[in-house]
């Protein structure tokens, strides 16, 4: 590709990209003006985790939904790693179950573990 070359360009055209510090100041102002209400809840969250802080009170950390731990081994075919998969994320609100029965159950001759059972009247 074609390298970047500002020679093609003067520095008066350069410096008209550049903000003076007036303009920065200008911006500034104008941002923190906008975003006014933000700016003092965040102030009003700080002071209170201080004063809270300074009388012996924290607050207690969050609680984080940990990853499941249990080793499985992989899925010996696609339809048992699709199966684990919509076990696991449950999506099962999103998943046309007629296309993988299609896809997994006749096509491959193979029982789907997990998925529901399909009535003929789906099609």
């Amino acid at each position: 590709g074609r390298e970047e070359d500002l020679s093609d360009f003067d520095d008066d055209e350069i410096d008209s990209y550049i903000r003076t510090e007036e303009e920065a100041g200008h911006r500034e102002d104008v941002w923190n003006e906008m975003n006014r209400e933000y700016l003092e809840s965040q102030a009003d969250k700080q002071r209170q985790a201080e004063a809270n802080a300074a009388n012996g009170i924290f607050a207690p950390p969050t609680k984080r939904k940990r990853k499941s731990t249990d080793p499985q081994a992989p899925a010996k075919t696609a339809a048992e790693a699709t199966a684990r998969m919509l076990k696991t994320k449950n999506l099962s609100n999103k998943v046309n179950y007629s296309a993988l029965k299609n896809l997994f159950g006749e096509e491959m001759g193979i029982e789907v573990e997990g998925l529901p059972a399909v009535g003929d009247d789906d099609e």
